[in-house]
């Protein structure tokens, strides 16, 4: 993406980088753990009720910004920053990010991953392990870049001042059933 190109590897940028690469990492943690949750206790309602409904699990998809809105903390305000960020939250222009969120590899809680690490949720072999594809990599070597960064860095319409920025984010949780009639 051709603003992708003009970000500098500065140490402001290394912050906030760094800053939003954590946030994210928390929010996937935070939610890896509500999706179990709600896993199991709709399990255990389902089972209570005697209820026929096959329950395949949680689905969770985790967007960037509360409501999906324009992040206050971005220097690059305006109307034309607003417009820009809807389209960018427009199915027809960037499906894959509004089909699968920010992180397309984590997809909530579906009973087989009890033993999943935090490394496991991230995409990383172990603590050394960084997604930096397309930046300067001596300059991002330690900022442990995980796979839910690089999705939305390499795999949506985002570029990187698009969400380098956000610190918030919604998310969207589904209960996943199929019913044999």
């Amino acid at each position: 993406m051709l603003l992708n190109q003009l970000f500098k590897p500065t140490d402001e940028n290394y912050q906030l980088l760094k800053e939003f690469n954590e946030t994210l990492k928390e929010v996937v943690i935070k939610n890896y753990q509500q999706s179990r949750e709600l896993y199991y206790n709709t399990k255990k309602m389902l089972a209570d009720s005697g209820s026929s409904l096959q329950f395949e699990g949680v689905e969770c998809k985790i967007f960037l910004e509360k409501d999906r809105q324009y992040s206050k903390s971005n220097p690059f305000q305006g109307e034309e920053s607003e417009m820009i960020w809807e389209i960018l939250n427009d199915e027809s222009y960037n499906d894959i990010y509004c089909k699968y969120s920010c992180c397309m590899s984590f997809d909530g809680y579906h009973g087989e991953e009890d033993d999943k690490t935090e490394m496991g949720l991230m995409g990383m072999q172990d603590a050394d392990d960084c997604w930096n594809e397309g930046l300067d990599r001596e300059w991002s070597y330690d900022l442990h870049l995980h796979q839910h960064f690089h999705n939305l860095y390499g795999h949506t319409s985002f570029s990187i001042f698009d969400f380098i920025y956000v610190r918030d984010f919604y998310t969207k949780f589904e209960l996943k059933f199929n019913q044999n009639t």
